[in-house]
Protein backbone atom coordinates (compact mmCIF):
# COMPACT_ATOMS: atom_id res chain seq x y z
CA UNK A 1 0.00 0.00 0.00
CA UNK A 2 1.36 3.35 -1.06
CA UNK A 3 1.84 5.94 1.62
CA UNK A 4 -0.65 9.19 2.05
CA UNK A 5 1.22 12.48 1.54
CA UNK A 6 2.15 12.89 4.94
CA UNK A 7 4.92 15.62 6.58
CA UNK A 8 7.74 13.43 6.53
CA UNK A 9 7.00 10.97 3.84
CA UNK A 10 6.14 13.19 1.00
CA UNK A 11 6.68 10.97 -2.69
CA UNK A 12 9.56 11.65 -5.11
CA UNK A 13 9.30 15.67 -6.12
CA UNK A 14 10.33 17.16 -9.41
CA UNK A 15 8.04 18.34 -11.84
CA UNK A 16 4.24 18.87 -12.47
CA UNK A 17 2.32 20.53 -15.27
CA UNK A 18 -1.57 22.78 -15.00
CA UNK A 19 -3.95 21.26 -17.69
CA UNK A 20 -4.50 23.81 -20.16
CA UNK A 21 -8.52 25.07 -19.41
CA UNK A 22 -10.77 23.48 -22.24
CA UNK A 23 -8.66 20.85 -23.59
CA UNK A 24 -7.11 18.50 -20.82
CA UNK A 25 -9.46 19.70 -18.28
CA UNK A 26 -12.31 21.82 -18.52
CA UNK A 27 -11.55 23.15 -15.04
CA UNK A 28 -8.03 23.76 -15.42
CA UNK A 29 -7.28 21.97 -12.85
CA UNK A 30 -4.12 21.06 -11.81
CA UNK A 31 -2.83 17.51 -12.83
CA UNK A 32 0.60 15.91 -12.43
CA UNK A 33 3.22 14.13 -14.70
CA UNK A 34 2.98 9.92 -13.71
CA UNK A 35 6.37 7.76 -14.42
CA UNK A 36 7.03 4.54 -13.92
CA UNK A 37 8.58 3.96 -9.99
CA UNK A 38 11.86 2.00 -8.83
CA UNK A 39 10.50 1.38 -6.22
CA UNK A 40 9.36 -2.69 -4.76
CA UNK A 41 5.81 -3.50 -6.35
CA UNK A 42 6.92 -1.39 -9.93
CA UNK A 43 3.93 0.72 -8.61
CA UNK A 44 3.87 4.95 -10.34
CA UNK A 45 5.44 7.29 -8.92
CA UNK A 46 4.00 10.57 -8.56
CA UNK A 47 6.37 13.36 -9.60
CA UNK A 48 5.21 17.02 -8.89
CA UNK A 49 6.65 20.21 -6.86
CA UNK A 50 6.94 20.52 -3.24
CA UNK A 51 3.77 23.03 -3.54
CA UNK A 52 1.32 20.73 -5.00
CA UNK A 53 2.22 18.00 -1.77
CA UNK A 54 1.55 20.53 0.40
CA UNK A 55 -1.48 21.48 -1.19
CA UNK A 56 -2.86 17.98 -1.12
CA UNK A 57 -2.14 17.81 2.79
CA UNK A 58 -4.34 20.80 3.38
CA UNK A 59 -6.98 19.37 0.93
CA UNK A 60 -7.06 16.12 2.97
CA UNK A 61 -7.71 18.86 6.02
CA UNK A 62 -10.39 20.82 3.93
CA UNK A 63 -12.63 17.33 3.20
CA UNK A 64 -12.34 16.57 7.17
CA UNK A 65 -13.10 20.04 7.93
CA UNK A 66 -16.10 20.31 5.10
CA UNK A 67 -17.36 16.99 6.53
CA UNK A 68 -17.53 17.99 9.67
CA UNK A 69 -19.26 21.30 8.50
CA UNK A 70 -22.31 19.60 6.96
CA UNK A 71 -22.68 16.59 9.86
CA UNK A 72 -22.97 19.53 12.33
CA UNK A 73 -25.68 20.64 10.40
CA UNK A 74 -27.26 16.93 10.48
CA UNK A 75 -25.80 16.60 6.71
CA UNK A 76 -24.00 13.07 5.92
CA UNK A 77 -21.19 12.96 3.22
CA UNK A 78 -18.90 10.32 1.68
CA UNK A 79 -15.69 11.31 0.25
CA UNK A 80 -16.00 10.52 -3.57
CA UNK A 81 -12.41 10.64 -4.85
CA UNK A 82 -8.86 12.09 -3.26
CA UNK A 83 -7.26 10.53 -0.27
CA UNK A 84 -10.18 7.77 -0.34
CA UNK A 85 -9.42 7.08 -4.13
CA UNK A 86 -5.96 6.61 -3.21
CA UNK A 87 -5.87 4.50 -0.61
CA UNK A 88 -8.01 2.32 -2.71
CA UNK A 89 -5.92 2.06 -5.67
CA UNK A 90 -3.06 2.23 -3.58
CA UNK A 91 -0.95 5.17 -5.07
CA UNK A 92 0.62 8.42 -4.65
CA UNK A 93 -2.33 10.11 -6.01
CA UNK A 94 -2.35 13.86 -6.30
CA UNK A 95 -6.00 15.52 -6.52
CA UNK A 96 -6.94 19.68 -7.31
CA UNK A 97 -10.18 19.83 -4.83
CA UNK A 98 -12.40 17.91 -2.44
CA UNK A 99 -15.77 16.29 -4.24
CA UNK A 100 -18.37 15.65 -1.27
CA UNK A 101 -21.40 13.44 -1.93
CA UNK A 102 -24.51 14.40 0.09
CA UNK A 103 -28.26 12.78 -0.54
CA UNK A 104 -30.20 14.82 -3.04
CA UNK A 105 -32.65 15.45 -0.51
CA UNK A 106 -30.19 17.50 1.82
CA UNK A 107 -28.63 19.95 -0.64
CA UNK A 108 -30.36 23.01 0.80
CA UNK A 109 -29.61 22.26 4.39
CA UNK A 110 -25.75 21.38 2.73
CA UNK A 111 -25.94 24.73 1.28
CA UNK A 112 -26.63 26.77 4.07
CA UNK A 113 -24.30 24.72 6.57
CA UNK A 114 -21.80 25.98 3.61
CA UNK A 115 -22.66 29.43 3.28
CA UNK A 116 -22.66 29.94 7.27
CA UNK A 117 -19.20 28.07 7.58
CA UNK A 118 -17.78 30.90 5.48
CA UNK A 119 -17.88 28.84 2.32
CA UNK A 120 -18.46 31.05 -0.91
CA UNK A 121 -20.15 29.25 -3.86
CA UNK A 122 -18.21 30.07 -7.64
CA UNK A 123 -20.86 30.13 -9.41
CA UNK A 124 -24.73 31.77 -8.93
CA UNK A 125 -26.51 29.61 -6.88
CA UNK A 126 -29.51 30.06 -9.12
CA UNK A 127 -27.76 28.57 -11.95
CA UNK A 128 -28.13 25.76 -10.59
CA UNK A 129 -31.46 26.19 -9.27
CA UNK A 130 -32.60 26.66 -13.27
CA UNK A 131 -30.19 24.12 -14.06
CA UNK A 132 -31.86 20.70 -12.72
CA UNK A 133 -29.70 18.21 -14.31
CA UNK A 134 -26.15 19.69 -12.18
CA UNK A 135 -24.52 17.14 -10.11
CA UNK A 136 -21.93 19.02 -8.60
CA UNK A 137 -21.48 22.38 -7.03
CA UNK A 138 -17.77 24.22 -6.48
CA UNK A 139 -17.68 26.12 -3.34
CA UNK A 140 -14.79 28.31 -2.38
CA UNK A 141 -13.08 27.47 1.02
CA UNK A 142 -12.71 29.98 3.76
CA UNK A 143 -8.81 30.58 4.60
CA UNK A 144 -5.60 31.74 3.12
CA UNK A 145 -5.29 29.16 0.31
CA UNK A 146 -7.59 29.35 -3.09
CA UNK A 147 -8.96 25.61 -1.94
CA UNK A 148 -12.33 24.45 -3.57
CA UNK A 149 -14.86 21.83 -2.40
CA UNK A 150 -17.15 20.11 -4.78
CA UNK A 151 -20.70 19.91 -3.08
CA UNK A 152 -22.32 16.85 -5.35
CA UNK A 153 -25.91 15.30 -5.44
CA UNK A 154 -24.85 12.91 -7.58
CA UNK A 155 -22.02 12.57 -10.39
CA UNK A 156 -21.80 12.49 -14.39
CA UNK A 157 -23.52 9.50 -16.54
CA UNK A 158 -25.58 8.35 -13.19
CA UNK A 159 -29.69 8.49 -13.54
CA UNK A 160 -30.72 7.77 -10.49
CA UNK A 161 -28.85 10.29 -7.66
CA UNK A 162 -31.16 9.16 -4.91
CA UNK A 163 -29.81 5.48 -5.42
CA UNK A 164 -26.32 6.35 -5.73
CA UNK A 165 -26.35 7.72 -2.39
CA UNK A 166 -28.50 5.21 -0.91
CA UNK A 167 -25.76 2.70 -2.48
CA UNK A 168 -22.20 4.12 -1.74
CA UNK A 169 -23.38 4.96 1.88
CA UNK A 170 -24.33 1.86 2.88
CA UNK A 171 -21.03 0.63 2.03
CA UNK A 172 -18.67 3.28 3.25
CA UNK A 173 -16.16 3.01 5.69
CA UNK A 174 -14.41 5.67 7.55
CA UNK A 175 -11.07 6.65 6.64
CA UNK A 176 -8.77 8.59 9.59
CA UNK A 177 -7.44 11.65 7.56
CA UNK A 178 -5.71 14.53 8.70
CA UNK A 179 -6.62 14.53 12.36
CA UNK A 180 -10.36 13.45 11.56
CA UNK A 181 -12.73 10.84 9.63
CA UNK A 182 -14.80 11.10 6.51
CA UNK A 183 -16.55 8.07 4.97
CA UNK A 184 -15.13 6.63 1.89
CA UNK A 185 -17.09 4.19 -0.77
CA UNK A 186 -16.22 0.67 -0.95
CA UNK A 187 -14.35 -1.06 -3.21
CA UNK A 188 -16.99 -1.38 -5.77
CA UNK A 189 -18.17 2.08 -4.91
CA UNK A 190 -15.01 3.26 -6.16
CA UNK A 191 -14.82 0.90 -9.39
CA UNK A 192 -18.14 2.36 -10.72
CA UNK A 193 -16.78 6.06 -9.70
CA UNK A 194 -13.26 5.28 -11.57
CA UNK A 195 -15.20 4.03 -14.87
CA UNK A 196 -17.91 6.63 -14.64
CA UNK A 197 -14.87 9.28 -13.90
CA UNK A 198 -13.34 8.22 -17.17
CA UNK A 199 -16.54 8.57 -19.23
CA UNK A 200 -17.19 12.10 -18.05
CA UNK A 201 -15.15 14.91 -20.49
CA UNK A 202 -11.66 14.87 -20.30
CA UNK A 203 -11.61 11.25 -18.82
CA UNK A 204 -8.28 10.60 -20.83
CA UNK A 205 -5.71 11.58 -18.69
CA UNK A 206 -5.84 11.31 -14.58
CA UNK A 207 -9.40 9.41 -14.58
CA UNK A 208 -8.01 7.22 -17.46
CA UNK A 209 -5.08 6.33 -15.56
CA UNK A 210 -6.87 5.86 -12.34
CA UNK A 211 -9.59 3.57 -14.59
CA UNK A 212 -6.60 1.93 -14.89
CA UNK A 213 -5.40 1.21 -12.03
CA UNK A 214 -8.87 0.05 -10.47
CA UNK A 215 -8.78 -2.52 -13.19
CA UNK A 216 -5.20 -3.98 -12.36
CA UNK A 217 -6.16 -3.76 -8.53
CA UNK A 218 -9.87 -4.71 -7.86
CA UNK A 219 -10.86 -8.06 -8.27
CA UNK A 220 -13.65 -9.57 -10.71
CA UNK A 221 -15.47 -10.01 -7.18
CA UNK A 222 -15.79 -6.22 -7.18
CA UNK A 223 -16.23 -5.25 -10.79
CA UNK A 224 -19.30 -7.52 -10.86
CA UNK A 225 -20.46 -5.65 -7.67
CA UNK A 226 -19.78 -2.32 -9.55
CA UNK A 227 -21.57 -3.54 -12.40
CA UNK A 228 -24.81 -4.47 -10.23
CA UNK A 229 -24.46 -1.03 -8.55
CA UNK A 230 -24.41 1.09 -11.91
CA UNK A 231 -27.92 -0.69 -12.68
CA UNK A 232 -29.08 0.38 -9.62
CA UNK A 233 -28.71 3.59 -10.43
CA UNK A 234 -29.01 3.95 -13.70
CA UNK A 235 -25.30 4.40 -14.38
CA UNK A 236 -24.63 1.17 -17.18
CA UNK A 237 -24.41 3.29 -20.61
CA UNK A 238 -21.41 5.69 -18.39
CA UNK A 239 -19.96 2.86 -16.64
CA UNK A 240 -19.96 0.93 -20.39
CA UNK A 241 -18.19 3.82 -21.94
CA UNK A 242 -15.82 4.11 -19.36
CA UNK A 243 -14.77 0.54 -19.91
CA UNK A 244 -14.57 0.92 -22.78
CA UNK A 245 -11.44 3.30 -23.35
CA UNK A 246 -9.03 0.63 -22.41
CA UNK A 247 -8.69 -2.81 -23.80
CA UNK A 248 -8.62 -4.49 -19.84
CA UNK A 249 -11.65 -1.95 -19.42
CA UNK A 250 -13.50 -3.80 -22.77
CA UNK A 251 -12.28 -7.39 -21.18
CA UNK A 252 -14.26 -6.67 -17.81
CA UNK A 253 -17.33 -5.02 -20.16
CA UNK A 254 -17.28 -8.52 -21.69
CA UNK A 255 -17.21 -10.31 -18.74
CA UNK A 256 -20.14 -8.37 -17.31
CA UNK A 257 -22.67 -8.85 -20.38
CA UNK A 258 -21.96 -5.29 -21.40
CA UNK A 259 -19.93 -6.07 -24.47
CA UNK A 260 -23.68 -5.62 -26.62
CA UNK A 261 -24.31 -2.93 -24.29
CA UNK A 262 -23.54 0.83 -26.01
CA UNK A 263 -23.55 4.44 -24.01
CA UNK A 264 -25.05 6.64 -25.11
CA UNK A 265 -23.11 8.48 -28.23
CA UNK A 266 -22.83 11.88 -26.26
CA UNK A 267 -21.20 10.12 -23.46
CA UNK A 268 -18.69 8.51 -25.88
CA UNK A 269 -17.64 11.88 -27.76
CA UNK A 270 -17.47 13.42 -24.42
CA UNK A 271 -14.91 11.00 -22.78
CA UNK A 272 -12.88 11.66 -26.19
CA UNK A 273 -12.73 15.10 -25.94
CA UNK A 274 -15.11 15.79 -28.79
CA UNK A 275 -16.23 19.63 -29.15
CA UNK A 276 -18.94 20.47 -26.71
CA UNK A 277 -21.30 21.38 -29.71
CA UNK A 278 -20.91 17.64 -30.86
CA UNK A 279 -21.67 16.59 -27.58
CA UNK A 280 -24.58 18.17 -27.50
CA UNK A 281 -26.03 17.60 -30.46
CA UNK A 282 -25.49 13.97 -29.76
CA UNK A 283 -27.39 14.41 -26.48
CA UNK A 284 -30.30 15.62 -28.34
CA UNK A 285 -30.35 12.55 -30.45
CA UNK A 286 -29.39 10.33 -27.39
CA UNK A 287 -32.82 11.99 -25.47
CA UNK A 288 -36.30 10.80 -25.86
CA UNK A 289 -39.43 13.37 -26.03
CA UNK A 290 -40.34 16.41 -28.07
CA UNK A 291 -40.40 18.78 -24.89
CA UNK A 292 -36.82 17.37 -23.93
CA UNK A 293 -35.39 17.60 -27.18
CA UNK A 294 -36.38 21.13 -27.42
CA UNK A 295 -35.06 22.26 -24.18
CA UNK A 296 -31.73 20.88 -24.89
CA UNK A 297 -31.71 22.35 -28.19
CA UNK A 298 -32.74 25.53 -26.94
CA UNK A 299 -29.83 25.35 -23.76
CA UNK A 300 -27.21 24.22 -26.52
CA UNK A 301 -27.71 27.18 -28.88
CA UNK A 302 -28.94 30.36 -26.57
CA UNK A 303 -27.89 29.14 -22.98
CA UNK A 304 -29.41 30.85 -19.91
CA UNK A 305 -27.62 34.16 -19.60
CA UNK A 306 -26.03 33.08 -15.72
CA UNK A 307 -24.39 30.55 -17.71
CA UNK A 308 -23.05 32.66 -20.46
CA UNK A 309 -21.86 34.89 -18.21
CA UNK A 310 -19.68 32.16 -16.70
CA UNK A 311 -17.56 31.45 -19.84
CA UNK A 312 -17.51 35.27 -21.14
CA UNK A 313 -16.78 38.33 -19.30
CA UNK A 314 -18.15 40.70 -21.76
CA UNK A 315 -21.36 38.96 -21.01
CA UNK A 316 -21.46 41.00 -18.09
CA UNK A 317 -20.85 44.29 -20.03
CA UNK A 318 -24.81 44.96 -19.68
CA UNK A 319 -27.07 44.04 -22.79
CA UNK A 320 -25.01 44.88 -25.80
CA UNK A 321 -22.50 43.12 -23.55
CA UNK A 322 -24.81 39.73 -23.40
CA UNK A 323 -25.76 39.94 -26.82
CA UNK A 324 -22.43 40.24 -28.39
CA UNK A 325 -21.39 36.95 -26.06
CA UNK A 326 -24.48 35.21 -28.12
CA UNK A 327 -23.30 36.01 -31.56
CA UNK A 328 -19.62 34.86 -30.53
CA UNK A 329 -21.34 31.67 -29.57
CA UNK A 330 -23.16 31.00 -32.38
CA UNK A 331 -19.70 32.17 -34.44
CA UNK A 332 -17.98 29.61 -32.86
CA UNK A 333 -20.54 26.79 -33.37
CA UNK A 334 -20.49 27.71 -37.07
CA UNK A 335 -16.64 27.93 -37.49
CA UNK A 336 -16.34 24.04 -35.56
CA UNK A 337 -19.60 22.71 -37.93
CA UNK A 338 -16.39 20.86 -40.02
CA UNK A 339 -14.84 19.02 -37.17
CA UNK A 340 -18.64 18.56 -35.56
CA UNK A 341 -20.02 16.81 -38.41
CA UNK A 342 -17.04 14.57 -38.44
CA UNK A 343 -17.19 13.60 -34.83
CA UNK A 344 -20.87 13.13 -35.20
CA UNK A 345 -19.88 10.81 -38.26
CA UNK A 346 -17.43 8.97 -35.77
CA UNK A 347 -20.45 8.30 -33.22
CA UNK A 348 -22.81 7.55 -35.83
CA UNK A 349 -20.49 4.38 -37.27
CA UNK A 350 -19.39 3.31 -34.17
CA UNK A 351 -23.22 3.11 -32.84
CA UNK A 352 -24.04 0.75 -36.14
CA UNK A 353 -20.64 -0.65 -36.04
Amino acid sequence: MAPFLVPGRLPKLTACRRSEPGVADPKGRLDVTVVPSPRAGGGPAVTVSPGLAVRCLALDALAVSASDVLAGHGVDSVLLKGAGLARRLGVDRLYADVDLLVAPATVTAAQAALQAAGYRPRLPLDLHVVAATWHEQPWHAPGPLPLTMELHRGFAGVGDYDELWRSLRLGADHLDLAGGRVLVPDEAGTALIAALHAASPAGFGKPARDLARALAVFSPDTWEAAGRLAARCDAVPAFTVGLGLLPAGVAVANQLGLSSTRGPSSAWLAARLATPTAVGLAHLADVSGPGHRLRVLSRLVLPLPVHLRQFDARAHHGRLGLLWAYVRRIGRHVRLLPRVLRELRTARRRQHG
